[in-house]
């Protein structure tokens, strides 16, 4: 797993690569529902729908019933609740050393009546579950190792025409973050995927995504190589306008780092006269630490015109061109807050607009206008993908 990842992040991972695991294999018109209410991956097709959970145990050393108490009595409790239903339950679980596990009306039983006080409630509302009646249209599955399934999953991906030369690098990191944003929705409707449209809208995707998704992957650092490569053209042309949008909560050492970016962007990107189009950052910030961030640039002499002629912001005096006295500009860089920058009527849309670190942008209207995200938390990396530097 990638450096960045916790347990969390990758149980998260091995979830989202037995959904594609299922996407994969599903036929085309078969409807995969991701993070179900009940279930964590929900395949609707014409024989009716399979309700998956899966549990990734790297850790546990050893195999113990009570450990899938909690899927199972959720499943219980939601057969009991859909009687008649055309719903078969299946158990995804990987436990390092139990390379098979039975589950039978024993264990059943006993995570009915669990002396686990978290599991009590959900317990007493499987209570009462027809157990013989449950087993027919349950199944408990032990699963490969995480590295295994997503060697199956990049196979399935190249036998599905991907190129096999970008698989690793663009369509397995973008397949799995396909599946990460919708499992986030909170409408189940929204959740819902067709193998056919998932295809379909991962071969219309030619940038890599980068979120702590993809880079927790084991191939991080190709994925930055990758990057790399991919924004390299656009940031070579001079006449290009970039709006940056920087979200600090998960940026490390976001205080110290802000300011030798911001020059060190400007250094790279808009010190010739070539540079007609004047950068601007939008930082997600306090007042007080936006003021802060802009003394200290000025005191870099790196000048940035915050739209504010002393306290009130003026959208004229923010969009007005610097006055060129040789080779010096009056400014060089528009500085303002999300906050304001999110309710601004451009007339003039940004060519490129750069999201780094992990912030909403739902509303912010991007028609016509090229759109990376680079959802790392480090600023090496991302002084790395834009090309301020050769290492990170």
């Amino acid at each position: 797993m990638g450096r960045s990842a916790d347990y969390t992040i990758q149980g998260f991972l091995y979830q989202f690569n037995l959904t594609l695991s299922e996407l994969l294999k599903a036929s085309d018109d078969s409807v995969i529902t991701i993070e179900g209410i009940v279930e964590d991956i929900e395949v609707a097709s014409f024989a009716g729908t399979k309700a998956i959970q899966c549990k990734y145990h790297e850790t546990q050393d050893n195999y113990t019933p009570s450990i899938i108490y909690d899927p199972l009595l959720q499943m219980m409790k939601h057969f009991k609740s859909n009687p008649g239903a055309k719903i078969k339950y299946h158990l995804f679980a990987h436990f390092p050393n139990s390379p098979s596990v039975v589950v039978s009306d024993v264990e059943i039983k006993a995570a009915l009546i669990t002396k686990n006080k978290d599991l009590k409630k959900l317990a007493a509302e499987a209570a009462g579950v027809d157990i013989d009646g449950f087993l027919k249209v349950f199944t408990f599955s032990i699963k490969p190792k995480y590295d295994t399934l997503m060697e199956e999953n990049t196979k399935e991906l190249e036998a599905a025409g991907f190129n096999k030369e970008e698989v690793e690098t663009l369509f397995y990191p973008n397949a799995i973050q396909i599946i990460a944003d919708l499992s986030i929705k909170h409408d189940a409707n929204l959740r819902k995927i067709s193998k056919k449209d998932f295809l379909e809208e991962l071969r219309r995707i030619r940038s890599t995504a980068v979120s702590q998704w993809t880079l927790a992957l084991k191939t991080r650092k190709k994925i930055l190589e990758t990057r790399h490569k991919q924004l390299k053209a656009s940031l070579g042309v001079n006449a290009r306008l970039r709006h940056l949008i920087i979200f600090p909560k998960f940026l490390k050492d976001f205080d110290n780092q802000i300011v030798l970016f911001i020059k060190s962007f400007i250094d790279k990107y808009h010190f010739k006269v070539a540079h007609i189009q004047t950068p601007l950052f939008a930082l997600d910030v306090p007042q007080d630490f936006f003021d802060q961030i802009a003394e200290r640039l000025i005191g870099k002499d790196v000048i940035p015109n915050h739209g504010r002629l002393v306290r009130t912001f003026t959208e004229a005096h923010f969009f007005r061109e610097p006055l060129v006295q040789k080779d010096k500009k009056e400014f060089v860089l528009r500085l303002i807050r999300w906050d304001d920058y999110k309710n601004l009527q451009t007339k003039v849309k940004a060519d490129d607009v750069f999201v780094i670190g992990d912030g909403d942008i739902t509303n912010l209207d991007v028609k016509d206008v090229n759109l990376e995200i680079l959802a790392t938390e480090n600023f090496d990396e991302i002084k790395y993908m834009i090309g301020i530097s050769n290492v990170y």
